[in-house]
């Protein structure tokens, strides 16, 4: 069934605007959202008095970890910026909906029963498997290979050359021909980069939509001579000989050029069939899961303690998550919960790509007052603003304020000093007025001639904006009194 094009704007303004992309929601804590963001608002918002378009806006930084500490950055635009290109993929979803049926993708639009339109999990085992066994029928080589840093090297340009054809696209270049609609989705897309013709934030799924729209068009080029999918960037081919292999990576290389993308040669190799459609640690895991509906402690102990020594022979594994997961799904007896949860906790030093599966531990196991892990969420949370990890310093601020805990001055002051944008909302959330404080002198001490440093905290402005904490920072342009107006709150279940 193809995706109406309402769901479309829809999905992309309150349900794939902020980084929440997993099928869990676990980049960021769920006292943020896009709920109230409507189209309505959108069409009102982009016809609001705005700054010259041709510097453009800036975007929050929401620097995600993964399970080896190393972090990523997302982005979370300016709502101005976003919606613009909402409505401009939404007016012109018939150039774009070809995405919807490259069935080498295993990433593709869809209309997802939450609302949302895209959802980035990989595959469950048992599904890759057979697409393994299907695939790989007939054939001895198997070829592993990705794109060098996609979305950051996504050429704005390349999406006209796409979308229409390079020869079209360079006969209908702008000025002259800047209305034409495949010429205002490159410039809605560099409004929300400082107008930058380079890179697409990573985060929103109107990223996913317009580097679909070129990869697709590579992925057409190779489609008559070999057999592949493509999970986002990576790829994996099935081929009968090695020279086919090696006639794939070529080719494959050859294609993306022509969009200025480049393989990632350090990641690209080939494999004899047949090939573990799951890593072996995965495999592992699985079958220590312990049996049942309900686990006891020792059961619990004993996978636990498996899992980390696993972790230790496979750093290139998201073991501690894997192993977890089933855990916090399973109910626990008794005994279990309160072995599980400080283990967990305690593991989350290590690992914060376990914070929201922390949280959903506390949630399911009965505290009575007085909270009890104040001083080790004290302790994470200092830990991962000291390194600038804004998920850790996110989820260990939004548990502390959940169980209604004193964030300490200590922790405070470094949060204020980390100057994460999410992290100081959090902050503010918690209450405490000498806490609200030191937010509100932080915002007060933006340049507000320096637009680009208001984008980078939009958010929190926009709160405090809404509280009357502060007056519209951007003193010329109106977007967030339109916002105000419409009832329009990025925290979740909040009324203005």
């Amino acid at each position: 069934m193809s995706v109406d094009k309402d769901f479309v704007l829809n999905a992309l303004l309150r349900h794939n605007y902020l980084p929440m992309q997993k099928r869990d929601r676990e980049e960021v804590p769920p006292v943020f959202s896009s709920e109230s963001f409507s189209p309505d608002v959108a069409h009102k918002l982009v016809q609001t008095q705005q700054r010259n378009v041709s510097i453009g806006w800036d975007a929050i930084e929401y620097r995600l970890t993964r399970f080896n500490g190393v972090s990523r950055s997302l982005a979370i635009p300016h709502p101005l910026a976003y919606a613009h290109l909402c409505l401009c993929i939404h007016e012109n979803w018939e150039h774009l909906d070809y995405i919807e049926k490259n069935e080498t993708s295993l990433i593709r639009p869809h209309q997802h029963k939450d609302g949302r339109l895209i959802i980035m999990d990989y595959e469950e085992s048992i599904e890759k498997a057979q697409r393994s066994a299907d695939l790989g029928f007939g054939r001895r080589f198997l070829v592993h290979t990705d794109i060098l840093n996609c979305f950051p090297s996504i050429y704005s340009h390349a999406i006209p050359w796409a979308t229409v054809g390079f020869a079209h696209a360079k006969a209908h270049k702008p000025p002259k021909h800047k209305a034409e609609w495949f010429n205002q989705l490159d410039e809605k897309l560099r409004w929300m980069k400082r107008n930058e013709t380079q890179g697409v934030a990573i985060g929103p799924a109107t990223s996913n939509v317009l580097s679909e729209s070129i990869l697709a068009k590579v992925d057409e080029a190779l489609n008559k001579d070999f057999v592949f999918v493509r999970f986002i960037d990576d790829y994996t081919a099935y081929c009968r000989t090695e020279d086919e292999s090696q006639e794939f990576i070529r080719r494959l290389a050859e294609e993306l050029s022509k969009y200025k993308l480049l393989l990632n040669i350090g990641k690209t190799k080939t494999l004899p069939l047949p090939q573990a459609a799951a890593a072996d640690w995965v495999s592992r895991l699985a079958l220590a899961v312990p049996k049942g509906d309900e686990v006891n402690a020792y059961d619990a102990a004993s996978f636990l303690d498996f899992a980390i020594e696993l972790a230790k022979s496979e750093p290139d594994g998201s073991v501690l998550k894997y192993a977890v997961k089933p855990l916090v799904r399973k109910k626990l007896d008794f005994a279990a919960d309160w072995y599980v949860l400080p283990q967990v906790l305690s593991l989350s030093f290590h690992q914060p790509v376990l914070l929201p599966l922390l949280a959903s531990l506390l949630e399911k196991t009965l505290l009575p007052p007085p909270f009890r892990y104040s001083e080790e969420l004290h302790t994470l949370a200092i830990e991962n603003t000291r390194f600038r990890r804004s998920d850790g310093m996110c989820w260990t601020l939004y548990l502390l304020n959940k169980y209604e805990v004193k964030i300490k001055d200590e922790l405070a002051d470094q949060v204020k000093e980390s100057k994460d944008c999410l992290g100081l909302i959090l902050l503010y959330l918690s209450g405490q007025p000498e806490h609200q404080e030191r937010v509100v002198d932080f915002a007060k001490s933006l340049d507000p001639a320096d637009r680009y440093d208001l984008d980078q905290y939009w958010m929190l402005l926009y709160q405090l904006f809404l509280d009357g904490r502060i007056g519209n920072p951007y003193s010329d342009e109106k977007a967030f009194p339109v916002l105000k107006e419409e009832g329009v709150s990025f925290l979740a279940g909040a009324t203005p």
